[in-house]
């Protein structure tokens, strides 16, 4: 049967009212024994280096996003632990980030950004990895990577070995970035992989067309691969942002059938969801779908299914 769900993100609307901070808006308890938001991001433009993202030209996220902030609205909201995204390809700020964090419990994981066409790739991995919270890399920023290079498969040999995920954003409108991935799910099968975005669908109420679903398809069939479930608002057609479950469910009904149960996970892309609303907002309507499908599915999706692709400390 098929199991509906949504996940908020954000619009592209630059010229939206920008508060200065999320209101802390109590929600109702989850239907889950962890909820475990696997994608935000924390920067801080304050800094004495200049950092790659967000541009200095966007009005909603050029502005310190720190734990100070989201700590409180995603508790609120009944988020009881997260995995942070790197937002940076700059190397030392992966350390960054681990300081940022330390000793608070609430931070489970962070999936950094070390350049795979490094030659020192694993020395790196190697130093980050004496922290446990070090999860795995999102290969993004302006060195492209070449799935094909020596050097490249050495390096994802490195984290199929040290048990790190490796988070991928299949952009474009083809299939080429999709079967990228594939060949790589399936010549490293021990290796965790974790889409980002839904494969940046758009949702305009259609199906993804059926060149990109069979090529979705073959990727799920490794079952080393899992879907995050992110990205729904950002990429609505039309926008402004929709908050009507029929206008993302048949695209979602099928991305969630073709990869089951055990492979969605929940992340919010916390602060790109300002642009549509609060945190409090995102997670109503995540609930407002989720809930209905009983507790096993609730808990695989809050939790469950985090916990197994990030290997985090969660029972």
């Amino acid at each position: 049967m098929p199991v509906l769900l949504f996940v908020v993100i954000s619009v592209f609307g630059l010229n939206s009212p920008v508060p200065a901070a999320e209101p802390i808006e109590q929600q109702p308890p989850k239907l889950a024994k962890h909820v475990i938001d696997t994608h935000i991001h924390l920067f801080d433009p304050t800094r004495e280096i200049e950092i790659p993202w967000p541009s200095k030209k966007d009005p909603v996220l050029y502005k310190p996003h720190l734990p100070a902030e989201f700590n409180p609205i995603a508790k609120a909201a009944g988020v009881t632990g997260v995995v942070i995204v790197e937002a940076s390809d700059l190397l030392d700020d992966n350390q960054w980030i681990l300081d940022l964090v330390e000793g608070d419990d609430f931070y489970l994981g962070f999936v950094g950004n070390v350049d795979l066409n490094r030659d020192d790739f694993e020395q790196q991995i190697l130093k980050l990895s004496q922290d446990a919270r070090f999860k795995g890399i999102r290969p993004r920023g302006g060195n492209s990577v070449d799935y094909s290079d020596p050097r490249v498969l050495k390096n994802l040999q490195v984290m199929s070995d040290q048990k790190m995920t490796l988070d991928y954003l299949a952009r474009g409108d083809g299939t080429a970035t999709i079967e990228t991935i594939e060949r790589v799910a399936r010549k490293f099968p021990e290796l965790h992989i974790v889409i980002n975005h839904c494969f940046n669908h758009r949702f305009d109420g259609n199906l993804p067309d059926d060149e990109r679903m069979a090529a979705i398809k073959k990727l799920a069939e490794n079952e080393n691969v899992w879907l995050k479930l992110s990205g729904f608002y950002q990429q609505s057609i039309p926008l402004p942002t929709r908050d009507d479950p029929e206008h993302y469910l048949p695209a979602i009904n099928q991305l969630w059938e073709t990869f089951g149960d055990e492979r969605v996970i929940y992340g919010s892309n916390w602060p790109v969801t300002k642009r549509a609303g609060s945190y409090a907002d995102l997670m109503t309507l995540i609930d407002r779908v989720v809930s209905q499908q009983g507790q096993a599915a609730c808990e695989r999706y809050y939790w469950k299914n985090a916990a197994e692709a990030y290997r985090l400390p969660l029972q």
